[in-house]
Parts: structure tokens; sequence; C-alpha cells
């Protein structure tokens, strides 16, 4: 697998496990807030949603941080962090003892998973620094205007094909996150 291809299948992997972590626990949060709050099933609809809440909270508070972070110390390293925060914050959700403890792990695994912004940065940074090499081959002969028309089209059509193979990573997750989790929750 070449260098460009190995990017490429980092990058969809964590776009992945980022739509994972948000909608893997619909189908069993109303089971855990029945659980840790005593209630009746009527009553868990909106117990369930805060799981919901708290991690879209975390996530809208913190992304700005993350793209500052990835500008700062990069791209790579911000990814890494937020994998590893929550991969850990995923962890401290799954042992949680109380419904408070589980929302604010919630919470957390929002907040460090807050990297969407990031990922979309890195898909398109990819298709220029590989079309450049691509293109800098041919760097001796004179370029005419139609040859610059020529390479923003085929750096246009690689950035759509790049960022749209990364982005429906996203949908992947959504579609099988619920299904996995609703297996493992009542298998």
């Amino acid at each position: 697998m070449n260098e460009r291809a190995a990017s490429i299948a980092a990058l969809c992997s964590v776009t992945f496990l980022q739509a994972y972590l948000l909608v893997g626990v619909f189908p069993y949060a109303a089971f855990m807030a029945i659980h840790f709050l005593q209630i009746q099933e009527e009553q868990a609809g909106p117990y369930a949603a805060l799981f919901a809440t708290t991690f879209m909270i975390g996530r809208t508070a913190t992304a700005h941080l993350w793209g500052l972070l990835a500008d700062v110390y990069g791209r790579r390293v911000a990814m890494i962090i937020s994998l590893l925060g929550s991969g850990l914050a995923s962890l401290w959700f799954g042992m949680a003892n109380s419904y408070s403890q589980a929302i604010i792990a919630r919470g957390m695994i929002g907040a460090l998973n807050s990297i969407v912004g990031v990922s979309k940065t890195v898909a398109t940074e990819l298709a220029f620094h590989n079309f450049d090499k691509c293109s800098n081959k041919n760097e001796d002969r004179e370029v005419a205007v139609d040859d610059n028309e020529q390479h923003d089209q085929q750096l246009q059509q690689l950035e759509t094909r790049i960022v749209g193979r990364v982005m429906s990573m996203r949908a992947y997750g959504f579609l099988i996150a619920p299904a996995v989790a609703g297996f493992f929750a009542d298998p």
C-alpha cells in the first residue's frame, strides 16, 4: 500500500470511529437510563436523549480548540490525542456506575471527538500534497493557460474523490454503529 492510500485509509478509519462514537449509544441509551435511574420505560426518553445531547455539547464546545491544536501541534498529533482520549472516555462511559457519571463521560467523549473539521482539512491537504508531488515531475515544460485550467480541474477532481471517500465513512459509521451496538446490547 502506498503512502497516499495508507493516509486515506487511516483518515477513513478515524472518520468512521467519530461517527460510530456518536450514534453507537442510541440502541441502549434508554436501557441505561432505566437501569441507572430506576424509572419506568415511558419516562426514559428524555434521559436517554441526554446521552446524545451531552456528546454534541462537548463536541461543539471544543471544536475550535481542536482546530487550534491541529494548527499549532499538527493534524496528526490532534487526531492521535483525540482517538486516545475518546477511547479512554468510552471506557469510562462503559464502566459508569451512575447516570451522572455516564452523562459526564459521554460529554467527555464528545469533547475529545471534535475533529470533524480537522479530518476534512487533512483530506483536502492530502489531495493537494499528492497532486503537487505528481505534477512536479512535469516542471520542465512551459506551462500554458490551458495547462493551468487542466491542472485546477484535475486537482478539484482529486480533492472531491478523497474528501468524498473520507466523509462517506461517516455514513457507514451512522449505518453500522446502531446495528452493532444493538446486537451487543441485547444479543
